[in-house]
């Protein structure tokens, strides 16, 4: 089945083009301002978005933060195209959770390779967050809290650069108040949660996926392989290479 593609661009000769190019590979939905970008982003769900930053009605920054801010559609990979390439442009879109950004004029090929490459990320962050094998945890049935806190580490950080303080403002919660509740649930920080939930993953990642342990250590975003085996280790008792054996 093939990926779903939208395009909100407001140049009609640019969009046509892109279109062009792309209906080859996707089913391609297309959009000339935000407002109606956002709406057929809730509409038809699409795999992945390519915006243009300055547009009518809603721009390319309001675009993500509703994508972005939205339960349903906060997975969906959005990459931004501008004609500026200052770097200030770059950190704004980044800080609305853009997942890549590409310069005009562009390469098709080079775009091509961007959007392929966001697709096959966010179906290795799928298949984490799918895997069926059970994380141990002995809290019952799992709180809203902690399934929201999960949810913001996989698709919205991809296991990187995430701090407490950044998940608990996407979550409408002060950090303080974060640590109470994760403490209240769990006995744990959410650091020390956020590292078990990880572990726990990785644990399963290495029984059912055929994943190298660097893969799994990458892709959950542990800073060194050498820290991934230690932690693991102290979680587990045995190293990741034995889990893999057993």
């Amino acid at each position: 089945m093939q990926k779903k593609l939208l395009i909100v661009e407001d140049n009609e000769k640019l969009l046509n083009s892109m279109t062009a190019l792309f209906e080859d590979y996707f089913v391609v939905y297309e959009a000339t301002n935000g407002l109606e970008g956002l709406k057929k982003c809730r509409l038809n769900m699409p795999d992945i978005i390519i915006s243009d930053i300055m547009m009518p009605k809603m721009n390319g920054y309001e675009l993500t933060e509703g994508v972005k801010s939205n339960d349903r559609t906060m997975h969906i990979p959005i990459i931004l195209l501008t004609a500026l390439s200052e770097d200030e442009r770059r950190i704004d879109g980044y800080k609305f959770g853009a997942d890549d950004y590409i310069v005009k004029p562009f390469k098709f090929d080079i775009l091509l390779a961007r959007v392929n490459n966001l697709l096959k990320t966010r179906e290795q962050l799928q298949r984490i967050y799918d895997i069926s094998a059970p994380i141990n945890h002995d809290f019952g049935v799992k709180d809203p809290v902690l399934s929201h806190m999960e949810a913001l580490l996989v698709n919205h950080f991809r296991f990187r650069k995430f701090s407490i303080p950044e998940i608990a403002e996407l979550m409408n919660l002060s950090t303080p108040k974060l640590e109470r509740e994760v403490k209240r649930l769990t006995g744990m920080t959410p650091i020390q949660y956020i590292n078990d939930f990880r572990l726990s993953k990785a644990k399963n990642m290495l029984q059912a996926e055929d994943l190298s342990i660097f893969e799994v250590s990458h892709v959950l975003g542990f800073r060194s392989l050498s820290y991934f085996g230690k932690a693991y280790k102290d979680k587990f008792g045995i190293s990741p290479s034995k889990t893999k054996q057993i």
